[in-house]
């Protein structure tokens, strides 16, 4: 049995920690800007579960109406050779050496996450003709992303890993190239495609299943929201259940009343009802009837789009500027 380990634990001022690390923000951010909208895209970056004894974390976990793509990020700046065999070298200060397959450990991730979504597929596909859905033939992609100042030696590498390593800036039109929907596409295509509401669903199922106790914050309260990002900037900031409304004493944290929550029709807040859809959180204004998103920027910085986390009859805002405020009660 090939055991999944965690990432090698390192300190922050370790440079190898800096540069990875780095590597999976640049990767989340062109992800964020290219999908933070598409409704068909779900985009889980630092993605870690456990199955049969075994634990993955995945850099960046992308769902698509077809199926998967386990992504794997690398700091690599320097120069990066594959010879025919799928044998990879790196240069560093001019000398060649020899590294890991990060494709091959991309494949891993991914064949452990199919077995457990195979294990547990019930609990997110529906039955057609009495016959159980399933995932394992769906789409499983692995793609390789490395620094946007690394030099690939393209001319060396097979045609299949052409396709798969690729450079930061480039790994969205990777995956829209995978992972598009069209209804066009759609009817042209002999895909089998998720039903939105399957989609929704599978979703739900990983947002619920994170297992790794840097997640633990966060898993709960996006587990109703599938389509939010599991980022690192989040996760570094989000707050525990109880220590969200203890932090709402800090100076630094807007009031409900300051952050404010409007109809976005009438301008009312006296009769706003919560509710969750298919595009997250939103409020029914019980004036007019009009349905108003909870999703606004981050009203300290005005430039992230804020994450809503639900505790309780509470709905409260996190933005990775390190913002975190209260927006809503449900009274």
């Amino acid at each position: 049995m090939t055991i999944l380990k965690n990432k090698e634990p390192m300190t922050s001022v370790d440079p190898r920690w800096i540069a990875g690390d780095k590597q999976e923000r640049d990767v989340a951010f062109y992800l964020r800007r290219a999908f933070k909208d598409d409704e068909n895209i779900l985009v889980l970056n630092d993605y870690c579960f456990t199955h049969l004894g075994e634990t993955a974390q995945i850099d960046h976990l992308i769902v698509h109406r077809a199926g998967f793509i386990i992504i794997e990020s690398k700091s690599i700046y320097g120069e990066v050779k594959l010879n025919s065999q799928d044998e990879w070298s790196r240069s560093y200060q001019g000398r060649w050496s020899g590294m890991p397959s990060p494709i091959i450990q991309a494949e891993l991730q991914r064949d452990l996450l199919r077995s457990f979504l195979s294990a547990n597929v019930e609990h997110f596909l529906g039955k057609v003709l009495g016959l159980q859905l399933q995932v394992g033939r769906r789409e499983w992609d692995v793609l390789c992303t490395v620094s946007n100042t690394c030099i690939l030696h393209r001319d060396t590498m097979t045609t299949d890993m052409n396709k798969k390593v690729v450079k930061s800036e480039s790994i969205a039109e990777q995956v829209k190239s995978i992972g598009g929907y069209s209804l066009l596409g759609v009817a042209l295509s002999s895909k089998a495609y998720f039903s939105m509401k399957d989609f929704q669903r599978i979703g739900d199922f990983l947002m619920a299943s994170v297992t790794s106790p840097e997640h633990a914050s966060v898993s709960e309260a996006l587990s109703e929201n599938y389509a939010c990002e599991v980022e690192k900037e989040v996760k570094q900031e989000s707050q525990t259940k109880a220590d969200v409304p203890a932090n709402a004493q800090n100076k630094d944290i807007k009031s409900e009343k300051e952050i404010g929550l409007n109809c976005k029709n009438c301008g009312s807040n006296d009769q706003l009802s919560a509710h969750y859809g298919k595009y997250g959180y939103y409020v029914k204004c019980g004036h007019c009837g009009v349905n108003t998103s909870m999703k606004i920027k981050c009203p300290s910085c005005g430039i992230y789009p804020a994450k809503v986390s639900k505790f309780g009859n509470e709905y409260w805002l996190s933005c990775q500027c390190t913002f975190v405020g209260k927006l809503y009660e449900q009274r």
